[in-house]
């Protein structure tokens, strides 16, 4: 019994160096099959400066990028607000394919991490840091062997508190065959840049087309006058306008605008109508009255214009014209008195006819006894009244 225990003791001694050798090799042989299942190594996003999985001794043998699968980042913010917090979505699919694995990193322009990552789903992601920069990645659940074809994560990303420029998200998947070998594995990469919010810049000019100077004698319907406003601004602005008045005791003139605003898109302008206008009482004289255009973007924003109205005197009525005294034609010698020198004169053309005759009292181009007759029936009389 003693010779048989001590031949078992020394074949366990004889045995057991190699059991170890075999378990050493196993899990060194391993430790690459599994280890990456928890997530891969920082720094493999492909971003600058960085290597990743499809590196030799990692998920080598394949061509990174094959055209076969596609890795996508959605809902990367085309343009950044400081502090604002977006979801992103990471997505990766090649059929056939059913394990998978993701890391990604923010970076500014000098390499440094910007921004902050929320392992929103902490089943399934999971953040680590190397080298001042912020990973997130996939965790042992978040690998999902057994999904077949494609596979997606959801995580959430804080914009910085400023603006620090452009921001570029770099991202590295692997569509793994699930056999626990780094065979069969395709890596992919991509990247999404996030620009910094746009300053919001407001503006408006105003200008006169024409004259900037009118004149009226009709001061109820006034004068019209034409302005131009344009947004200067970056962006859509309605732009308010506000017309001056000039209000006194013996009467008013006061500006009226067709468009009290105007919605314009950067760059765009707008025509508008100002009249100007007064009341009966209104005296002659020059009336400035002013517009202002103002952004509602930025209040401060705002330029102004003045027209000058003159209010002339009207012209008088016309005066009726006094009518012409009637005619008193026995008055031959037009002394303003019928006597015997205008008896006289008709009688030294009596006979004659043809025109501009003075003894011809009816006009009828003959001087004769009628002419005579009318001079004798109005013998005595006062013309000169009525000349």
């Amino acid at each position: 019994m003693c010779t048989q225990g001590r031949s078992f003791l020394s074949y366990l001694k004889n045995i057991l160096p190699i059991y170890a050798v075999l378990v050493l090799l196993f899990l060194t042989s391993t430790d690459s099959v599994f280890a990456f299942s928890f997530g891969p190594p920082e720094e493999k996003t492909g971003a600058p400066n960085e290597g990743t999985c499809a590196d030799a001794g990692c998920h080598a043998g394949n061509n990174l990028n094959d055209p076969d699968g596609l890795l996508m980042l959605a809902a990367i913010p085309e343009t950044y607000e400081p502090n604002q917090v977006y979801e992103i979505i990471v997505s990766l699919a090649r059929d056939g394919q059913s394990r998978w694995g993701f890391e990604m990193t923010a970076l500014d322009e000098n390499g440094a991490s910007a921004g902050s990552f929320e392992a929103a789903d902490a089943t399934n992601t999971q953040l680590k840091d190397a080298n001042s920069k912020q990973y997130i990645m996939h965790t042992a659940a978040g690998s999902a062997q057994g999904t077949n074809d494609e596979n997606q994560w959801t995580l959430k990303w804080t914009a910085p508190d400023a603006d620090i420029g452009p921001i570029t998200f770099y991202a590295a998947g692997n569509a793994a065959n699930g056999d626990f070998t780094p065979a069969g594995d395709y890596i992919y990469t991509t990247s999404e840049e996030s620009t910094p919010p746009v300053p919001i810049v407001a503006g408006v000019s105003l200008e006169i087309v024409g004259d900037a100077a009118l004149s009226t004698v009709d001061t109820v319907a006034g004068v019209n006058y034409t302005l131009k406003v344009t947004n200067t601004g970056n962006m859509m602005d309605t732009i308010m306008l506000e017309a001056s008045a000039e209000v006194g005791i013996e009467g008013s003139v006061l500006g009226a605008l067709s468009d009290r605003s105007v919605d314009l898109e950067a760059g765009a302008e707008a025509e508008i109508t100002l009249t100007v206008a007064g009341d009966v009482l209104i005296k002659p004289g020059d009336y400035n009255i002013n517009v202002t255009a103002t952004s509602k973007t930025d209040s401060t924003m705002t330029a102004e214009v003045t027209t000058t109205t003159t209010i002339e005197m009207p012209p008088p009525p016309p005066t009726p014209e006094t009518p012409p005294p009637p005619p008193t034609p026995w008055d031959v010698n037009a002394d303003g008195k019928v006597n015997i020198q205008d008896l006289v004169l008709v009688a030294n053309e009596f006979g004659q006819s043809g025109e501009s005759l003075k003894g011809d009292v009816n006009g009828d181009g003959k001087v004769n006894i009628q002419d005579l007759v009318l001079v004798a029936s109005r013998f005595g009389e006062d013309t000169s009244a009525g000349q």
